[in-house]
């Protein structure tokens, strides 16, 4: 697979591709909660970077709850490798600093696929029907993330 190319607002051109996706939790409780469908929905992102690998994980965490009982937690890492010079040009003073909108790119790649992991995952269960809203994750981030390489060692 060719890396993708997107411009930034800067004209810096990022090289990236999709390496892969890991549901590494999906825990659903239907206990009580036959044919609801208004949930309160907790949400959260975080990153981590391999510095060997030039690989962004994008780490999302879904909770939807009803009456303060948890009935779905989900988890999904998204991984993406950008290229040797895309990580170059993010390099500055020894540190990797990832811009704003690409770690909403990242963030945006693992949430709609985690709308169609839950459709498939929830069919025919209580939980069926229940929709992770969209996110517009450009809202969200407004700072680069930083990693420090030497804080690894």
């Amino acid at each position: 697979m060719d890396l993708v190319n997107i411009r930034r607002m800067e004209r810096t051109s990022i090289k990236y591709k999709i390496c892969g996706f890991d549901l590494t939790q999906f825990v659903p409780t239907w206990d009580g909660i036959d044919g609801c469908k208004n949930f309160d929905i907790r949400s959260g992102a975080d990153f981590a970077y391999n510095f060997e690998q030039n690989v962004i994980k994008c780490i999302l965490n879904v909770d939807f709850s009803y009456k303060e009982k948890t009935a779905l937690k989900i988890q999904l890492c998204t991984f993406v490798a950008i290229s040797v010079e895309t990580a170059t040009a993010f390099e500055k003073d020894g540190r990797l600093v990832i811009p704003a909108d690409f770690l909403a790119q990242c963030a945006s790649f693992g949430h709609g696929a985690l709308r169609g992991i839950m459709y498939l995952k929830t069919m025919n269960t209580p939980l069926e029907g229940i929709i992770l809203p969209p996110v517009v994750y450009g809202e969200i981030f407004k700072k680069p993330m930083i990693f420090d390489r030497k804080a690894k060692e």
